[in-house]
């Protein structure tokens, strides 16, 4: 068998594999896709509320590509505050240890926005598919998991201050 062969049956293999899972795969990108359209509603929102003009915050959009959920076009936005641009980029729903990944890009620094399944005491079984459950966005200045804390209105504000600087 050549090596092209070997290559196609491998990809074939996986697919048939990944068909037969569990996973809907079309509501998982659904999911995502809401849960992103959800993040920059609010974003736009308190970037207006904290006195950003309306003609400085831009939708975004970004052609992204995932083994399993496809080519798919995902919302993000630019935000010009000051002087400064901020960038809050989609990089994949599909990535280890959550169930999505924005990047948060600024002229000082960088800082990666991850959805994970929100705690609550309703959520149900810990097995339920990711597409059934809530989501919620939690703030990574570090390169890894370490020190995350929740995007709330506070957390907005220590993100901004990584990715801009001081005033």
């Amino acid at each position: 068998m050549t090596s092209l062969q070997t290559i196609v049956k491998q990809h074939q293999a996986r697919a048939a594999h990944w068909a037969g899972e569990s996973v809907d795969w079309g509501k998982r990108r659904e999911k995502w896709l809401s849960v992103l359209r959800q993040l920059m509603d609010a974003l736009r929102a308190s970037f207006k509320d904290a006195g950003v003009p309306m003609d400085q915050i831009v939708d975004t959009r970004h052609r992204l590509t995932e083994e399993t959920l496809g080519a798919y076009e995902a919302p993000g936005l630019e935000v010009t505050i000051g002087r400064d641009l901020v960038a809050f980029v989609p990089v994949a729903s599909l990535i280890i240890g959550g169930y999505g990944r924005v990047d948060v890009i600024g002229p000082r620094d960088q800082v990666k926005l991850i959805a994970d399944r929100a705690q609550s005491a309703d959520e149900g079984e810990p097995g339920m598919p990711a597409e059934e459950c809530d989501w919620v966005w939690s703030a990574y200045p570090d390169r890894s998991r370490r020190g995350g804390f929740p995007l709330d209105e506070a957390g907005l504000a220590n993100v901004l201050e990584v990715v801009l600087g001081g005033a």
